[in-house]
Formats: C-alpha cells, structure tokens, sequence
C-alpha cells in the first residue's frame, strides 16, 4: 500500500465504524451462533437479502466475518462485537458512533481553533445533560464506560493494598461496576457508589443484583458541591479527564472537603507521560484526548498536570505506580 492509499484508508475511517455500528444493531453477530447463509441472516435481522449482502462482504473484508461456501460466520475479531462478549466493545461501538458525538467530531478544526470544547455550542446543552435526556443512550454510555472496570480493579490491586481499608468511596462510580470488582475478594471492605441521582439508584440495583446489597450502595452525589465522607479510600476513575482545569480542581476540592487526614485519593486515568505503553496504545490515548477537547473541552494529562491539580486543592503530589495493563493509578493523600 502507497503513502496514497494509506492516506485514502485513514479518510475512509467514518464509514468503517459505522458499518460496525450497522452491524451491532443488526444484531449480526448474536445470530451467527452457527454458520449461517445470506437468507437465513436476512430473515434473522430483518434485513433486505441484497443489501444486507453488501454489508457482510465489507465486514468480511474487515476480518469480523468470513465465508465458506455461501455460508457465513464470526470470527474472533467480530465475536468481540457481539453482546455477550465480555470486552463490551459493542456498548462503545454504539456510544462513540452516536450522531450528536460524530456532528461534535465533525468540528475538530473548530474545537483546535478555539481551544475548546463545541459539543455544547453545537447541541444547545452539555453531553452529560445530552445523555439525562435520552436514558435509553445513558444505558449504552454507562455499560460502555463499565467495560473497562477489570482491567482498572487490576491496575488498582497491583499498585495498592486495599485490604486495611473499610469504607471506599466511589466518585461519579457509575453503576458501581469498579465497585463490585474491588469488594469481590475483600469481605470486610465496604462501598459507595456517589453519583447523579438515577445514576445512584442504578448503582444501588446493580450491587444488589451482584450480591453485595449488604455491603455496598449509591448515593445521591454532586461533585462539585459534596460527597458522602467517612471513607478510607476515595477513587475518581476516568473522572477528572472530562473536565477543564478549573472543574477538575473543583471536584478534588470536594473530595478532599470529604477526607480525614489519613484517607487515601486513587486516581485511575491514562496517564500521558506514563512508561509501558506501546504505539498503538499511546495513539489510542491521544485519540481519547481529542474526544475530550470536542466532547468538554477537556484533557487528558501528564503526572505533572495531575499533580498542579492535586496541590492546588490540598493534596499531596501523588505516586505512580506500575500498571499491568494501560490504566494507572495515581495515589495521592491530604497534605499535612
């Protein structure tokens, strides 16, 4: 492939995901239990049999399926896409693809020029108050964000022991997917899930679900005016990377109104300067930084940007541990 055709592949990046989107909703991958012909997935996903026919020789093309006389079937890369996968790729192929996130893309020369975010002046109101009001895109958003939680509570393990702990407090937590990983093999410890209030009660449901009713629930929680206090651990995981500097040093000043002297602050994000990562890697966080610039004018950072925020709102700077995957904790303390 040509320095032309490498370039004309990258601009055909939109159609590619969405054909991926097309194929989640479709449901291709959840009927192909067993390989199936073009009739048979038409009747399945309700699709016209000859433009649905255009449609899988892409994905074929792709490598998310493959055909064998007439007969087609998933292969390992598009099992990835399918419901049940445990990646959860699908909720963040729909996520990402939704249209007022794309029109928000659209204006990246916009959102670069002005050194801000465009999603707001774009669509009359935030993402977060854009997702309030359509729940049923929430429900993606939030599992798209839960997807992440193994690899996280593995970060988190590996760089600190939780097992003195009693009461950890999950900030903007979500559905408390974090929180059912880190209590799962820690009996004595105790957990808080602080988030927007349905956010909160999905929390609460989703740990009861996950057996831990005893032991862990949501709150009702603001992050910037107040969060529940009394716990030993408080954990902001992918949280600070959505807000500009000013917003972000608000929220740690909550937290930190929160803490006792002796509590610990476990920041998870990607951080940009930290060591391990591999090419692809790194251009997935740079990638993710730019949809933090369109999405709310925000950022992700180095250990040194987190640490300016961190001192400005009565931490100590903090220590990066060693992460066995890409995620990275930052550990930070009140300062004395």
């Amino acid at each position: 492939m040509d320095e032309v055709d490498e370039v004309v592949w990258m601009v055909r990046g939109a159609w590619v995901s969405l054909c991926v989107r097309a194929m989640c909703e479709l449901g291709i991958v959840d009927v192909l239990d067993e390989p199936r012909d073009l009739q048979e997935l038409a009747e399945l996903t309700a699709s016209n049999q000859a433009t649905l026919a255009r449609l899988l020789r892409v994905l074929v093309d792709l490598g998310l399926l493959s055909v064998e006389d007439g007969r087609f079937a998933a292969t390992s890369r598009g099992e990835v896409l399918g419901v049940s996968h445990p990646s959860g790729v699908r909720n963040l192929a729909l996520m990402q693809t939704v249209l007022p996130n794309l029109t928000a893309w659209q204006h990246l020369s916009d959102a670069v020029r002005r050194g801000g975010a465009v999603f707001e002046d774009l669509h009359g109101v935030t993402s977060w108050n854009w997702l309030a009001a359509h729940p049923e895109d929430e429900v993606v958003f939030n599992a798209a964000m839960a997807r992440r939680s193994a690899l996280q509570v593995a970060a988190i393990r590996a760089a600190h022991d939780l097992s003195s702990a009693r009461v950890l407090v999950d900030v903007g937590g979500g559905e408390g997917a974090m929180l059912v990983g880190l209590l799962s093999d820690q009996p004595e410890l105790r957990g808080i899930v602080a988030d927007r209030a349905p956010v909160a009660t999905a929390a609460t449901t989703a740990l009861a679900e996950a057996g831990m009713g005893d032991r862990a629930h949501g709150e009702s929680s603001d992050f910037f005016a107040e969060v529940p206090s009394g716990g030993d651990v408080y954990l902001l995981s992918n949280v600070l990377h959505d807000w500009d500097d000013a917003a972000a040093t608000t929220i740690l000043r909550t937290v930190r109104a929160a803490m006792q002297p002796d509590a610990r602050l476990l920041l998870v994000e990607n951080v940009l300067d930290a060591p391990g990562r591999t090419a692809p890697q790194q251009r997935d966080v740079h990638l993710v930084d730019l949809h933090m610039l369109v999405m709310f004018g925000a950022r992700e950072r180095t250990q040194a940007e987190y640490d300016s925020l961190l001192v400005a709102a009565g931490f100590a700077p903090s220590r990066l541990s060693p992460s066995p995957n890409t995620w990275n904790v930052l550990a930070s303390q009140p300062a004395s």
